[in-house]
């Protein structure tokens, strides 16, 4: 059985020949991600397990009635995305065994010739250099998440769930920590946890190269410890883990 990784670098490799193919499409990362461009305009994006939903898809420009249309016709495959779906971005999932591949490319077809000037109409393609993303000590992954195996297993009702990039720690429904490994593609190994708002800015002032404020979550109170270095405090980041725990767990516990 192939490995997963292997799997999504094939869908995204086909993902970006069918790009591509239009003259003018370039490729940058854009929060991690594969982001596929005409002069800054964007067209389509590469999502695989975002946040832990499990898909390996694209983000595709589009129209409001085109994303309904195809949200209806297959919802296994087509489906509304966050933030841009809003407006009119329609996802598809390459991992479901009906995507149409010939279809995807109709569609990518039709955002080139949404955001690309009209001189690049007639112009010819231009095959792209390799993309060099940054990767992440699988050893020091290992090592982190069994650190935090060990301290979390302590704590009642504590349960665990692992996706391609990141291990979340919860109690009932609410996380307390997060491993996260070369998400978005920016090549750190890290820990998140809960604290006070003013703590967070607090640590990632004293200390810039140890923490850091996390995308998205980072604005509601967490903030996230390297834990690829050569010398990371597990006692101090045990006791922060279990600090975040007790800030969310329901009383009795």
């Amino acid at each position: 059985m192939a490995d997963q990784s292997d799997t999504t670098e094939a869908l995204l490799t086909r993902v970006r020949a069918i790009c591509h193919d239009f003259a003018g499409t370039e490729e940058k990362l854009s929060h991690g991600a594969p982001w596929f461009h005409v002069r800054g305009k964007g067209m389509l994006t590469f999502a695989n397990d975002h946040h832990g939903d499990g898909r390996v898809a694209v983000w595709c420009w589009s129209t409001p009635d085109e994303q309904r249309r195809l949200v209806r016709m297959d919802p296994d495959v087509y489906f509304v995305p966050p933030y841009v779906g809003v407006k009119g971005w329609v996802g598809v999932r390459l991992e479901r065994p009906t995507t149409d591949f010939e279809a995807l490319a109709a569609l990518v077809e039709e955002a080139w010739r949404a955001v690309a000037p009209k001189r690049l109409a007639s112009a010819a393609p231009v095959a792209p250099p390799p993309p060099v993303y940054p990767t992440t000590d699988p050893e020091v992954v290992r090592e982190a998440r069994a650190r935090l195996a060990e301290v979390c297993a302590t704590l009642p009702g504590s349960v665990v769930e692992v996706a391609t990039s990141q291990t979340t720690w919860r109690v009932g429904k609410r996380p307390f920590a997060y491993l996260l490994d070369n998400q978005h593609r920016d090549g750190i190994v890290s820990v998140c946890f809960r604290v006070a708002p003013d703590e967070a800015a607090a640590l990632v002032q004293r200390a810039p190269r140890r923490y850091y404020r996390p995308p998205y979550i980072g604005a509601r109170g967490w903030v996230a410890m390297h834990v690829d270095g050569a010398r990371v405090p597990w006692t101090t980041l045990a006791r922060r883990v279990v600090a975040s725990y007790r800030s969310v767990a329901p009383a009795s516990r």
